[in-house]
């Protein structure tokens, strides 16, 4: 199996971030983990350009000031079509399915994820696209 070199998560719980980390480095401990607590956070970080732009972006629906909506938004305008193999998921406490249908309406969203599934579809989502 070959995971994905580089991770960013997007949460504005640090001990969310931490838990999601934690089992990224259980699966392979030489990926490389990015962590932002806000959209604004995210973007820049995007834009470093000494960044190894992430092949993968978990992102929470429900964040203050701006929410997993936005970020995705911005990303798309930004982001999508210099780096199209990334692949953004949504995590969420939500279970709502109108918020799954939005998440899923957008190009850059994957999967739309429960929060409590995390141990079921993190190694997958790790796994590098086959192209």
């Amino acid at each position: 199996m070959e995971f994905v070199e580089s991770v960013l998560l997007i949460d504005d719980n640090p001990s969310c971030n931490f838990i999601m980390r934690e089992f990224i480095k259980l699966a392979d401990p030489s990926i490389e983990v990015y962590e932002s607590e806000s959209v604004s956070d995210a973007l820049e970080t995007l834009r470093n350009p000494e960044l190894h732009f992430p092949e993968v972006i978990y992102v929470d629906l429900n964040m203050p000031v701006q929410n997993g909506f936005d970020f995705i938004e911005l990303y798309e305008k930004e982001f999508l079509d210099l780096h199209p193999d990334s692949r953004l998921f949504m995590l969420t406490s939500s279970l709502r399915s109108e918020d799954r249908h939005r998440a899923l309406m957008y190009r850059s969203v994957r999967e739309f994820v429960s929060k409590n599934d995390i141990d079921t579809f993190l190694q997958r989502t790790l796994l590098r696209a086959v192209a």
